[in-house]
């Protein structure tokens, strides 16, 4: 807390007559005060007598000061340094100046030189330049309103010229001023930019307004134009965009002629070393300034120099260096901005040159080159502590002095033998403010550092001006940390630091005790490491406690050192400098992001004294520059415990409220009010880390065990209230210390109290102190310090008052928000808090009591009573409020003066009143368990106190807790994938083992409704439809219907194709449309089965692959967006396994959806990138389950649900058990699986859900393939290192075999306790389903206590069991190689992407996670040339491909070595999984995951596309051509004529590449081709062809040489077609195309081959033997001769609606033949020159036209169909015989054997003759063949 100081006061208040709010503050009342105390007077104002502080007089204000011109309402202006609505002293900005050469903080490109006046001063003038902001593009005229003298009314304007433009097009105006009529006594009292619109009239209001200091307003405000002045305004140029002073240059020339210079640190020789030096033009352009300078060859650990441009017309800021082969330049630099301005170009850097210290170029290859001194080795000096001045408090001894000229130089002496010692000033680092650098030559050992000229080799200076003499490290702690100035400042001794490497967090702790072996370390808070035992009756609250560093603790220091001076002064008031501007810097930041915001209750740490007491802060505000500390009201309202914000006194014991906002972040964290910023005090990443100072401000505990105590503490005096006990914990009888527990590391608030409880023991280390140190003088003796328990002198300098502490207490409430006292009286529910500093308690989310500000002690009340039209509401009293300024609190205080009392409380006797009250209402207060959360914060300079009671309603807990241990895991983008993942399931069974059957309350059934999609209703469509050979989905029964659901209708999904990158969906979707759409705003969850058939060829499912996408009606969609599946939207872990029905839960809530999304659900897409068939059903959304009550307080165990256990006698689900998350406030359910679901870091509690006695079965679903698990069971916070206590018996457990449940493995499906609970005989106890005392068969625990399992001491048992996953994890390793016969040419560094999806086979990323890695082929320390990446959690797929390299070598080829998990993807790629590593965090226990091979040779590339087409040209792509084919990728040279084959990727592949269909057909890449051979040139390149062939029994054969191939019996011809690719040259930019195309060849360069099969239409031939009927002699076949056949072409046509077959005139058969043609048979019965052949598909006619002598003809033609499929018909029937319908290539042979017999003699009946047979490949008789009968008679005639 901060008490008013009543100490030496100065006379005159230093008040000013009027300073207004920060900018988007509330405005002050008429009459308030909230004008800042005197800063920086040009005269002293004397002293005057003190007014007595009891009077609390304020001081008389002034008449405002007469102004020349009144101004408008302001518009706003840019931020930080000046706005139109604040009038805050500007920080000026110093300019460097590094010796020899003074130098400019920063220039500007002029964009002409012909209207820019001189620069600066004159004797008698002096030109002011004004860069206008941003926000001032319309303005035309620009004047300044300035006063020289302090009477306002000699204020005068000037106009101002526009002079020249910044960089980025902003006007520059200038204006003279005359010092006789200007700044007669040489500088100014006030001045002001102001800007107007067009022609402005004489007094009119400005448009615009920035005020340096206004005219009139603060008369005592004076800047000079003298730089050598402390007042020097800070240089002749002001930037209203950045609000900075500067000296104003014109153009680039500063450095002109200026010397430069170029060391070769590498060992190789640089050739043709050129400088190029550049200006930026209008647009940002760099544009080439003169010739390039010529360094010529450059020799390694050499030095070339040369100047900077310096002609009339060389303005130049960049500089640039290549080298040359004789081809080209070859960049060996970035361009550089050598005056070390913001640059924003590709390859665009900066550096601050300054002559002899940073003007050489140190070259050892890009990545690794630095501007400095040439041989010389750079350190730095981190002045971020060492610059704050302590001017008002001491002199300056800042390093750099604060008020050096507004010089920032910080100067250095080194020292060495054998040299000679060198003085100089360091120079300022470009990318940090704070950061100065020097380059140390050899030789040099020591070093010191100043804020003053060291000009002696034994010289130091004390009082922190100087550090000691330093010892010039030679490992990488380049750089010196130096000290605050507490404490050397003010013992006079020089400043200490530390040596660290440059940009790691300031930590003085850690770096000044890095010696391992020192047992004396100095630690800034001293923690005692005390055995842990939980008291009994104690409460044990889980909180979180904040330190907050001093000054002296952030050089590492123990407060108990501390200087034991109690003097009343600024060192001691105000410790926290350091730390309170890193808040105020935190704030600035927040207010310069976010326009129109202020922060408007800023809060610090210290004792900020007022103005009307001395030593005031006012007298050192100037030297902190506080953010808030303008408006001086509100700053010293909310930050001393005196004034209220109308400056009115003696308002210690009232609260300030408003200072957060009323409700906390999505993060849990409160905010600064009005804004969305994390308060500073409670936000662990700004105290640990991120902040202005990069520093450790302080420091976080978590997990501390808070002990409270059970005591009557509220009992009136007609004894109301007796018998209700509270949880009670108070400062001034109990004193607590911040404790380590000996075994565990457990931390814990404790005391040495041998009682049974901590409460009520007092130490002296927390005896209560005033501002001087005396105890006697206090308002309360004893008060809450954990961090001091080593204090051993009642010193105030020497306690921690700057810390801060977090409780959070879950809580339900009994239905009426009240409880009994031992009268009948219902009390109501409380919780109570009295004490100071800030407190503010949340509920929830929600602000519900604010007790904030530095201030004396204030009480609070919270009431919980939920009677009288009072549910869900919780009323707050607040003792005493000061008046504030925000819309929430009310404008004036609320204090026995203002108000009634709201309430009265009797707190241990003492009546309390309460004189504020507020009503917050919060959601479900009467039903929901809820968590209060209490910040307390203590932040004056003496008293602390503390006092907190509550009686929430206490209950039997049963807690799971999840922590993923993530030690493996070596990166946070693979740490993250485990946050925020409910991928953890568990199922819990419980069985009763005392009393009867009670239901467990169910979800409530009038919220929204589960949904579930009617497949029969929806329309169902494949995105690709009428093509089912290559895509399916459509509705079919059931293939495997669960019994009695035999009809059940599901949809089958099919993709032929595989589509890894999920490129294709377009095509692949199946297509759910539902008749109506269904509203999932209020659903959580969507569920749906999937079945994969384990005979499927597609293997096994997985979620990273499958699908699934919700269209609303405007088809914006939800899932599956950026991501190849459903991974990452899962509620709990699937198992998904083929041959079953598998459950797919997702959250709805992690499924990402592009804007617009409306949550009307029209369209259900599903699909995989596999090709394999899927079954779905089931589709259901559902909304999460809310229980219709909370079962509330009750500690009645008859009350508590069995689940039906106590019927069955067995383990039952525990259904609809209820349980609260630490991440979550709703309560949830128990699913009817018993199954609930956690994630990293989530607490669940089940509170009164399981009675005790009763078992619970505990299994977590493990993946053992990804998590190593332990589980450990705790009670009330502690291991249960034992399950019989030792010595003790127990009448409701028998034990079995005692154990350790702590950190247990085995066994591997749960806690196993193997205690057995006592079978009770008694009515109104005993439980049916529970007859003797018989423990269930699986592994279960007993819900009752370990240490007391009688519930001797306590009546409620608290059990834990946390589960802890070790990830496992692996790596990979990749390895560059060189060519062959190019070792020792492949020199250069070699970027690999690598990136990672499906995180440990779950896919737990949100997206890919990529990441970049390099190797260094000039490395001699990676001999090897690996480089490795380790800690990727097991089962995570990889890609892994080169993708740059600074030395032109291309990428030849990839492989993989035997025993990976890994493939190569067209020779540029590796993809593969990461498997389990023995020591996974080791790169050498890694194996070569991937090898790439680079070469100098010239490589190209060639892309291959097949195309399927009909002999007419039409597209066969879709008419279901091959789904494989064959290709060979073959070369030759010129010279050569035979083609060889090139085996592909790698010389072990096959000689032939086989190319599956996708779903864009058939296509593939050859990459990294030699364009020439090995020790070729372009003058010989390869010839490159792609031919398709066959493989058969493992060997290709290519088609034939006119191309014909045969494939699945279909005859293609096989044509090629090449084209050249372009090639764009990355230095010029030209386009050529470097390959020749020619015949279906690509030579000398990259191009692509398209191979087309054009489908031949089919041949047919039809060869005749004609053959006697009847064997001849010695049964030998009997060939007829002379038989003619006729062989006509037959076409269908239809004359007068008739179809009719008639002969096709025009068939030609050949040349002379058409419609018709003949032939005749042999001697062996064959047609002689057959010329039935190359017949066209189509219907023929064969007629025999001639018999052989003495035999009949054919009764009737034989009729044959040839197709264009290749088949054969005749008479109908078609031909399958494959011996006598024969293929070869292209053509088919159907050969017909045709057997006569001879003329009979006729019957004498006159009957028909017998039949004439034809037979088709053997006679009749023999078995089976085909038999073909024609009918003739003798007349010739036909007959049937």
């Amino acid at each position: 807390m901060a008490l008013p100081v009543y100490a030496e006061a100065d006379p005159l208040p230093d008040v000013p007559d009027e300073v207004e709010l920060l900018e988007g503050e509330p405005e002050t009342a008429p009459g308030e005060d909230t004008a800042p105390p005197e800063q920086n007077a040009a005269t002293p104002v004397p002293d005057a007598a003190t007014p007595e502080p009891e009077q609390s007089a304020e001081p008389e204000q002034p008449a405002p000061a007469e102004t020349p011109e009144p101004t408008a309402e302001p518009t706003p202006t840019p931020e930080p340094a000046a706005t139109a609505t604040a009038t805050p002293t500007p920080t000026v900005t110093p300019t460097a100046t590094p010796e020899p050469t003074e130098q400019p903080q920063k220039m500007y490109a002029a964009r002409s030189v012909d209207n820019v006046q001189a620069v600066s001063a004159s004797a008698n003038t002096y030109t002011l330049y004004f860069a206008v902001p941003d926000n001032w593009s319309d303005c035309t005229v620009v004047k300044i309103y300035a006063v020289g003298e302090g009477d306002p009314k000699k204020a005068y304007y000037l106009d101002m010229q526009e002079a020249d433009k910044t960089k980025d097009g902003r006007k520059i105006y200038s204006v003279v001023l005359n010092q006789a009529q200007h700044y007669p006594h040489g500088g100014l009292n006030g001045l002001e930019f102001r800007g107007y619109k067009e022609n402005p009239i004489v007094n009119e209001n400005p448009v615009y307004t920035i005020e340096i200091a206004k005219v009139g307003n603060n008369p005592s405000w004076w800047k000079t134009f003298n730089p050598k002045d402390s007042s020097y305004i800070g240089g002749d140029y002001y930037d209203g965009e950045s609000g900075s002073w500067s000296t104003y240059t014109v153009g680039h020339k500063y450095f002109a002629g200026k010397t430069m210079a170029f060391e070769n640190k590498t060992s190789e020789t640089l050739t043709d070393v050129k400088a190029w030096f550049y200006e930026p033009n209008e647009k940002g352009d760099l544009i080439p300034v003169g010739n390039p300078i010529p360094l010529n060859d450059i020799a390694p650990n050499s030095t070339a120099t040369f100047n900077i441009p310096d002609t009339p017309d060389a303005f130049c800021s960049f500089v640039r260096f290549t080298e040359s082969d004789g081809d080209k330049d070859t960049e060996i630099s970035e361009y550089y901005n050598f005056y070390n301005e913001e640059v924003t170009g590709e390859n665009q850097k900066r550096f601050q040159y300054s002559e002899g210290q940073c003007y050489c170029y140190m070259y050892n290859g890009i990545e690794d080159a630095t501007w400095g001194r040439p041989g010389a080795t750079r350190i730095y000096y981190d002045a971020t502590f060492s610059k704050m001045a302590l001017n008002g408090d001491t002199d300056d001894f800042s390093i750099p002095k604060a008020n050096n000229n507004n010089k920032e130089t910080i100067y250095y002496r080194i020292k060495g033998d054998g040299v000679e010692s060198e003085s100089g000033t360091l120079v300022k680092d470009g990318t940090n403010e704070d950061l100065y650098y020097i380059d140390i030559p050899q030789g040099y050992s020591s070093i010191i550092f100043s804020g003053e000229e060291i000009g002696a080799d034994d010289t130091t200076k004390g009082n922190g001006v100087s550090t000691a003499w330093l010892t010039i490290p030679t490992d990488d702690k380049n750089c010196f940390y130096a000290d605050t100035n507490d404490d050397a400042v003010y013992k006079g001794t020089t400043r200490g630091g530390y040596w660290a490497p440059k940009g790691t967090l300031r930590d003085a702790e850690t770096w000044k005790n890095t010696d391992t072996t020192d047992t004396t370390k100095t630690k800034v808070v001293d923690i005692a490491s005390v055995p842990f035992t939980e008291k009994p009756n104690t409460k044990y609250v889980t909180s979180t406690l904040y330190d907050y560093y001093t000054d002296y603790e952030l050089n590492g220091n123990n407060r108990d050192n501390y200087d034991n001076d109690n003097a009343v002064n600024q060192r001691h008031w105000v410790p926290f400098r350091q730390f309170d501007q890193a808040i105020s810097d935190y704030y600035q930041s927040y207010v310069n992001k976010n326009t129109g915001k202020s922060i408007i209750y800023p809060i610090y740490t210290g004792h900020f004294q007022p103005s009307d007491w001395a030593p005031k802060f006012a007298d050192i505000a100037s030297t902190l520059n506080l953010y808030g500390w303008s408006s001086y009201n509100i700053f010293i309202a909310a930050n001393n415990s005196n004034f209220d914000i109308g400056g009115k006194n003696e308002k210690n014991s009232y609260a300030f409220q408003g200072i957060v906002a009323d409700k906390r972040d999505s993060d849990g964290d409160i905010v600064m009010n009005g804004t969305t910023l994390k308060e500073p005090h409670f936000n662990e990443e700004f105290l640990t880390s991120k902040n202005s100072k990069n520093a450790k401000l302080g420091e976080v505990y978590h997990n501390v065990e808070f002990p409270f105590t059970q005591k009557e503490v509220f009992v009136e005096s007609d004894q109301k209230g007796k018998g209700v006990k509270y949880w009670w914990f108070d400062s001034s009888k109990t004193s607590l210390y911040l404790r380590k527990d000996t075994n565990s590391d457990q931390l814990y608030l404790g005391n040495d109290s041998t009682g049974e409880t901590t409460a009520e023991y007092l130490s002296e280390a927390s005896h209560n102190v005033d501002s001087a140190s005396d105890p006697n003088k206090v308002s309360t003796p004893y008060g809450f310090f954990p961090f001091n328990e080593t204090t051993t002198s009642k010193s105030a300098v020497r306690y921690n008052y700057g810390y801060g502490a977090k409780l959070e207490i879950p809580f339900t409430l009994t239905s009426t928000g009240t409880v009994q006292d031992n009268y009948g009286n219902d009390i109501p529910i409380r919780f109570y808090f009295s004490g100071d500093d800030d407190v503010w308690v949340f509920i929830d989310n929600q602000l519900v009591l604010d007790i904030g500000g530095a201030h004396a002690r204030v009480s609070g009340v919270l009431e919980f009573d939920q009677r009288d039209n009072k549910k869900n509401t919780v009323t707050s009293y607040v003792s005493r409020v000061k008046n504030s300024k925000t819309d929430n609190y009310g404008a004036e205080d609320c204090d026995e003066n203002k108000h009634e009392t709201e309430t009265s409380i009797t707190y241990l006797g003492t009546t309390e009143k309460y004189y504020k009250n507020a009503s917050v209402s919060i959601p479900n207060l009467s039903t929901g368990k809820h968590t209060l959360t209490m910040y307390y914060m203590e932040r004056g300079m003496w008293e602390s106190n503390m006092a907190v009671a509550f009686n929430f309603p206490d209950n039997n807990e049963l807690q799971v807790q999840k922590e993923v241990d993530l030690t493996n895991v070596t990166d946070d983008d693979f740490k993250n994938c485990f946050k925020n993942q409910k991928i953890f399931n568990f199922t819990i069974q419980n069985q009763a083992t005392h009393y009867g059957k009670t239901d467990a309350v169910g979800p409530n059934e009038s919220g929204t409704q589960s949904q579930k999609v009617n497949l029969n209703e929806s329309n169902i469509a494949a995105a690709t439809p009428g093509n089912e050979y290559d895509y399916i989905f459509r509705r079919e029964t059931n293939p495997w219907p669960d019994s009695g659901n035999e009809n059940e209708q599901v949809l089958h999904w099919y993709a032929r194709f595989t589509d890894t990158q999920s490129a294709a969906r377009e095509k692949r979707r199946g297509i759910l449309t539902l008749e109506n759409p269904i509203n999932i705003k209020d659903m959580r969850f969507l569920t749906f089965q999937v079945y994969v058939d384990p005979k499927d060829h597609g293997g096994d499912l997985s979620l990273n692959n499958l699908y699934l996408e919700l269209l609303d009606e405007n088809n914006v969609q939800k899932g599956s967006l950026g991501t190849t599946g459903i991974n990452g939207a899962t509620y709990g872990s699937v198992e998904v396994k083929t041959g079953a029905w598998v459950t797919v839960k997702l959250d709805l809530h992690k499924m990402k959806e592009q804007g617009g999304f409306n949550n009307n659900v029209k369209t259900i897409r599903v699909g995989d990138n596999y090709n394999r068939n899927i079954y779905f059903r089931d589709f259901t959304f559902i909304p999460k389950a809310v229980p219709s009550k909370m079962t509330g307080f009750t500690t009645d165990q008859k009350e508590i649900p069995d689940y039906g256990s106590a019927e069955s006698g067995h383990l039952e689900n525990a259904e609809n058990a209820q349980y609260t998350s630490s991440n979550d406030t709703d309560t949830q359910l128990v699913d009817k699986d018993g199954r609930f679901v956690l994630e990293a870091g989530e607490t669940v509690t089940f509170s009164d859900q399981f009675r005790r006695g009763s078992y619970i079965s505990l299994k977590e679903e493990l993946n053992q393939s990804l998590y190593d698990t332990t589980w450990t069971v705790y009670e009330n916070g502690q291991a249960v290192a034992w399950t019989e206590p030792t010595g003790t018996s127990s009448s409701h457990v028998t034990f079995g075999t005692p154990r350790s449940l702590d950190g247990q493995k085995v066994p591997a499906d749960g806690p196993d306790d193997d205690r057995t609970e006592v079978y009770v005989d008694e009515d109104g106890v005993k439980n049916d389903g529970y007859t003797k005392d018989e423990k269930p068969g699986t592994n279960t625990i007993v819900f009752r206590s370990y240490k007391d399992p009688d519930e001797n001491s306590s009546t409620l048992t608290k059990l834990k069991v946390k589960y802890v996953n070790t990830v496992k994890t692996g790596g990979l390793k990749i390895q560059k190689k060189a060519a062959e016969g190019e070792e020792g040419t492949i020199n250069g560094t070699y970027t690999f992407k690598v990136t990672f999806n499906d995180v440990g086979g779950e896919g737990l990323e949100k997206k890919d996670i990529i990441k970049y890695v390099e190797i260094n082929m000039s490395d001699g320390n990676n001999p090897e040339h690996t480089v490795t990446i380790t800690g990727i959690p097991v089962g995570t797929r990889y890609t892994i491909e080169e993708v740059g390299s600074n030395d032109g070598a291309k990428l030849q080829s990839v492989t993989v070595p035997d025993g990976n998990y890994a493939d190569v993807i067209n020779n540029t790629m590796v993809e593969g999984e990461i498997v389990a590593s023995e020591n996974p965090n080791d790169p050498t226990n890694l194996k070569v995951t991937a090898i790439f091979t680079n070469t100098q040779r010239k490589l190209i590339n060639i892309e291959f596309n097949k195309l399927w087409e009909d002999a007419d040209g039409t597209d066969l792509s879709t008419k279901n051509p091959p789904d494989t084919i064959y290709i060979q990728l073959q070369r030759r040279l010129a010279s050569e004529k035979n083609w060889t084959p090139v085996k592909y990727p790698t010389a072990d592949s096959p000689d032939y590449v086989t190319i599956n269909r996708g779903d864009y057909g058939w296509k593939c890449i050859f990459n990294n081709l030699d364009q020439y051979p090995v020790g070729g040139s372009a003058d010989n390149n390869y010839i490159y062809r792609i031919v398709e062939g066959t493989v058969e029994k493992g060997e290709f054969k290519q088609a034939a040489e006119d191309g014909t191939i045969t494939i699945d019996g279909k005859t293609y011809v096989v044509t090629a077609e090449a084209t050249a690719n372009s090639e764009t040259d990355s230095e010029t930019g030209a386009t050529t195309t470097p390959a020749t195309a020619t015949d279906g060849t690509i030579t000398g360069g990259s191009g692509k081959i398209e191979l087309t099969n054009t489908l031949q239409n089919p041949k047919f031939a039809l060869d005749i033997i004609k053959k006697d009927a009847e064997k001849g002699e010695n049964g030998k076949e009997v060939p007829l001769s002379d038989v003619e056949f006729k062989l006509e072409k037959l076409v269908e046509t239809t004359t007068g609606g008739k179809t009719q077959w008639v002969v096709d005139e025009n068939y030609p058969f050949d040349n002379t033949n058409k419609g018709s043609i003949t032939g005749i048979t042999g001697a062996d019965g064959k047609i002689i020159d057959n010329p039935f052949k190359n017949l066209k598909p189509g219907t023929y006619r064969l007629t025999e036209t001639k018999a052989h002598a003495g035999y009949n003809l054919l009764a009737q033609p034989i009729v044959i169909e040839f197709t264009q499929g290749g088949t054969c018909s005749i008479d109908g029937q078609v031909i399958t015989d494959k011996d006598k319908f024969t293929q070869s290539g292209n053509t088919y042979t159907m050969t017909l054997t045709v057997l006569n017999r001879k003329t009979p003699e006729l019957p004498h009946t006159g009957a028909d003759a017998p039949s004439l047979w034809l037979l088709i490949g053997m006679p009749l008789a023999v078995a089976g063949l085909l038999i073909f009968t024609f009918r003739y008679n003798r007349k010739g005639g036909r007959r049937h």
